[in-house]
């Protein structure tokens, strides 16, 4: 145990002596504009950055090479002390601590007081990123701003377990050409995407899949507004011809309002996080280096949800919502619906973890669920399968 801590211990300061992460590709120390560390979210599966200088007023944002232009919702925009006004045309700026200003605009398309999604943010968008090679190290929480004057992304791949990938840069934001269980699909790359993968009913159908065929798994809030989507799952995903997977896939049959890329799909955070990644928006290419083949879902163990046979997510009070049920899985055979919320009671009153409430859910300890019947929250406890054969997870 010690000699493992030491290790990891080591790898950490090998990686600051050095000044990027071990074995990559070498940054020069001076190439580096800053290293920022990820901060705190109030949910997973977000890159929040403070771009304040030293000694100012805090500056957060959300890295989002999704979004073509950095902007703010409303009380966001004041929290940094931005008078919004609405007739407003010509972006607002803020200096940042790399040198050069953040320009960006406010949302007041739906009120100059808020946000008709109930929830603020700023978006640092490709107008700012494209002067940059960016470098985010999801595995030490770091993102690094390097000057492509003194570091540029190799032309191609120089070690085992890397690859460099060209992209197109439509309004600065990242598209890439990716493999779906074999077949191409050129998507957006988009960090503030908190799931792996999000397909249009289009893009889904040009890879084979029927999605209304799918499992509902109800509506997924984004920054643009919600969208229905069903849920399915993909073998294997392959950027620059490293594979991870399985990847827990949302399709949503209308697309994703026409803001992500010619396919309306997206890959994001919960894929984008198994690799070491280096955007180089001068010269149009990505380098990559893949830390992980497991795929989880907003940061959970995916693997029992598979198990399970139930894609769940921890909601707003700490609880289990089911999102969708596969069909034939142990989860609908035990009688668990879409909606559902499992309750993470053990042994001695200890809260369960997720990966241990679908464990027992996959195995045959009684489970309590609350579901709404008729808008009443009804509590039961689900029983064993009796001894029958679980269903394989698709």
């Amino acid at each position: 145990m010690l000699r493992s801590l030491f290790a990891r211990a080591f790898a950490a300061l090998l990686v600051l002596a050095l000044g990027g992460p071990a074995g990559a590709d070498a940054v020069p120390p001076d190439a580096a504009v800053a290293t920022l560390e990820f901060g705190q979210a109030p949910e997973p599966n977000r890159i929040p950055l403070d771009l304040a200088p030293e000694g100012a007023g805090p500056l957060p944002v959300w890295l989002s090479t999704g979004a073509s232009f950095s902007v703010f919702t409303p009380l966001a925009a004041r929290a940094i002390g931005v008078s919004v006004r609405r007739a407003k045309h010509d972006p607002y700026r803020r200096a940042t601590r790399l040198g050069r200003d953040l320009q960006f605009f406010v949302d007041t398309r739906s009120s100059d007081t808020g946000t008709r999604m109930g929830w603020e943010y700023g978006m640092l968008g490709g107008n700012f990123l494209q002067d940059y090679v960016v470098e985010i190290d999801f595995a030490m929480r770091t993102v690094r701003f390097i000057d492509p004057g003194r570091y540029e992304v190799p032309e191609a791949a120089k070690e085992s377990g890397e690859a460099v990938v060209p992209i197109a840069l439509p309004m600065n934001r990242p598209v890439v050409e990716i493999e779906l269980d074999g077949r191409p699909l050129r998507v957006l790359i988009d960090t503030a995407a908190p799931v792996g993968l999000v397909l249009s009913g289009a893009a889904a159908r040009a890879i084979g899949i029927d999605d209304r065929a799918l499992p509902d798994a109800g509506t997924f809030i984004a920054t643009p507004g919600p969208m229905q989507v069903r849920f399915t799952e993909i073998g294997s995903l392959s950027l620059g011809g490293l594979a991870v997977g399985p990847v827990p896939t949302f399709v949503s049959p209308h697309g994703w309002y026409n803001i992500a890329g010619e396919t309306d799909s997206v890959v994001g955070y919960d894929v984008l996080s198994r690799f070491l990644i280096r955007i180089d928006y001068p010269r149009k290419r990505m380098w990559l280096r893949r830390e992980s083949r497991e795929v989880p879902f907003l940061g959970a163990d995916y693997a029992s949800m598979r198990a399970a046979g139930a894609l769940v997510r921890e909601d707003a009070v700490g609880e289990i919502a089911v999102l969708a049920v596969h069909a034939g899985g142990v989860a609908e055979r035990r009688g668990v619906r879409r909606g559902d919320q499992l309750l993470r009671d053990g042994p001695g009153g200890r809260r369960l973890s997720i990966p241990e409430t679908l464990d027992a859910l996959a195995g045959d300890a009684p489970v309590r669920v609350v579901r709404d019947e008729s808008g009443v929250p009804v509590e039961q406890v689900l029983g064993p399968l009796a001894g029958e054969a679980a269903a394989p997870a698709p």
